[in-house]
């Protein structure tokens, strides 16, 4: 691939200076790759570049605008003339080096092993950035759809090594700045000296160095899209549930959760660092997810507290802490994705907790101590969750029949308010017409005596109607409001039943409500009727017409026959 050209021919600058590997990949940054050395003179001149200026040309054919070499010369005497060089692509390097060199031997000849060659290194990666989008656009699959390839982030890394110290939680900073990790892009990350392939869904690392094509991971944009949604719910619930001041803004365990689609053919271990790196990376993210609360931040480190009775501290230091040789042997990413799959933080507050009881209370851990105390606390946390849906469900099926008893009890009540309600009317209307055969009794055996009776009994009798409907109505009125809203209060406070069984609930009693109120009606307006009709009997008990009802009676009234002998 024209990528691991790039990187030999970076590799072969480095060792023409006779800068390390290690050196040369901390010089390494995400845009370019930039330093400064200085070789003793008369090495430099007895070097690869004398014999062979030809390799020069040859870099920059390869890396073309993005190889720039300045050399000039330390040491001269204050008198000399300085010696420079620049070399750039398109203005002859070879010649350039060569006149560089060439002016240098008479320097080496007075001075000798006092004067250095100082050489400024930058290489810069637009050539290596648009070679990675045209692979990038011509691979095959969905990945290289348009929609898809504008939501990703293109990464080129000459050296591995540089790219594996970026793979650490005190460089996260450095991934959420430079776009290696976004709310809404992809990153696909191209490293040119090694083989292999390392494929997920919103990160991938591609060895340059591959023989044949890797076998891509296949990602449609539904796929990316629902992977966007379930990161955003992630850190919603992180941010919820715990107390992080410097929480990273997008990046969650899920993120660095890749899987190996492409190994090394050759002996050269490939990406097998970087799968290390990345799922140890994987744990310490799970970690600071599953932490009550966090303190610090990724670059000056972090403090993890897991809370329980005396809370447990740990303080993440970079990879040592925990050994692991895949994402799937990490018992702590397993345990943070079982927490926040589901969204709720009742499974996120039990993990937390069986974490934090596996732990050694009031101490300093380690985060391979938490790696191990996961192994335990993720069965614990699911037989605690299938012990909470148990009792929860229990409670839910307990709580519906008490709502169904108070239902049916509720009715059962309204039924028997309905019932005292026309007993009670019947035996008002038995006790009028009673009233009323009493009093025509009394006026037959006695009229005149009657009508006084007539107008004591009408006012009891009127004032007994009142005292029903002022005082024993009301009252039973008021006993149906208080035991309507002590049934509406009582299902209101079932917070475990939903809104439409609610509703099933309370509507056979809107029906009964309906029954009550409608016969109370009634019996009001009876008691009414049965009143006015007695203030008019006794209005008319004082008018003329009462005093003519006893002549009539008397006269009607046969009289004793007097017998005359």
């Amino acid at each position: 691939m024209e990528l691991r050209d790039l990187g030999d021919a970076v590799a072969a600058v480095g060792r023409a200076f006779q800068i390390e590997s290690h050196r040369l990949a901390l010089a390494e940054a995400l845009d370019s790759l930039q330093t400064t050395t200085s070789l003793p003179l008369d090495e430099l001149l007895a070097g690869d570049l004398s014999d062979n200026p030809e390799q020069v040309a040859a870099w920059f054919r390869l890396l073309g605008d993005d190889l720039a070499l300045d050399l000039s010369l330390e040491g001269l005497d204050p008198d000399a003339e300085p010696i420079n060089a620049t070399l750039r692509a398109g203005r002859d390097p070879r010649g350039a080096l060569q006149a560089f060199l060439a002016a240098a031997q008479p320097v080496v000849e007075i001075q000798g092993a006092d004067v250095s060659a100082v050489i400024r290194i930058a290489i810069g990666k637009t050539q290596a950035q648009a070679i990675a989008h045209r692979i990038l656009a011509e691979r095959p699959g969905e990945l290289a759809a348009p929609d898809l390839l504008a939501h990703t982030n293109v990464v080129v890394m000459y050296q591995t090594a540089a790219w594996e110290r970026l793979v650490a939680l005190e460089r996260l900073d450095v991934w959420a700045s430079r776009g290696i990790v976004s709310a809404e892009n992809r990153c696909c990350v191209f490293v040119c000296d090694a083989a292999g392939y390392l494929g997920g869904v919103a990160l991938e690392i591609v060895g340059a160095a591959n023989i044949t094509a890797p076998v891509w991971l296949p990602v449609s944009p539904s796929a990316w899209r629902r992977f966007v949604e379930r990161a955003r719910q992630i850190r919603a619930l992180r941010a919820e549930e715990q107390r992080w001041d410097h929480a990273p803004r997008f990046i969650t365990p899920e993120h660095v959760a890749l899987v190996e689609r492409h190994a090394a053919t050759t002996a050269d271990a490939g990406l097998a660092e970087t799968a290390r790196r990345l799922a140890a990376l994987r744990a310490a993210l799970a970690a600071t997810y599953l932490a009550s609360q966090v303190d610090g931040t990724f670059a000056q480190g972090l403090n993890l507290r897991f809370a329980g009775a005396r809370p447990t501290i740990c303080r993440p230091d970079g990879d040592a802490d925990i050994a692991t040789d895949s994402a799937d042997d990490s018992t702590l990413a397993r345990l943070a994705g079982w927490a926040y799959a589901g969204g709720s933080p009742a499974t996120l507050t039990i993990a937390r907790e069986c974490l934090a009881d596996e732990l050694p209370g009031g101490a300093s851990v380690t985060l391979a101590q938490v790696e191990q105390a996961a192994e335990t606390a993720l069965e614990a946390a699911k037989a605690n969750l299938t012990l909470y849906i148990q009792r929860n469900t229990t409670q839910y099926f307990a709580l519906r029949q008490a709502a169904q008893d108070a239902v049916g009890a509720y009715s059962e009540t309204v039924r028997k308010a309905v019932s005292d309600l026309t007993s009670d009317m019947v035996d008002s209307v038995y006790r009028t017409a009673a009233l009323l055969v009493g009093i025509a009794i009394a006026w037959l055996i006695q009229p005149l005596a009657s009508l006084w009776l007539l107008r004591i009994a009408i006012p009891l009798y009127v004032a007994y109607i009142v005292f029903l409907l002022l005082f024993v109505m009301r009252a039973r009125w008021d006993r149906y409001v208080l035991e309507q809203t002590a049934l509406r209060n009582r299902l209101a406070t079932m917070d475990e039943l939903t809104a439409n069984l609610r509703a099933r609930l309370i509507a056979p009693t809107i029906a009964a409500d309906d029954y009550f109120q409608r016969y109370f009606r009634r019996s009001c307006w009876l008691y009414v009727a049965l009143g006015a009709l007695g203030i008019v009997l006794f209005i008319l008990l004082w008018t003329p017409l009462a005093h003519s009802l006893a002549p009539a009676i008397t006269s009607a009234t046969p009289t004793p026959t007097h017998i005359v002998r």
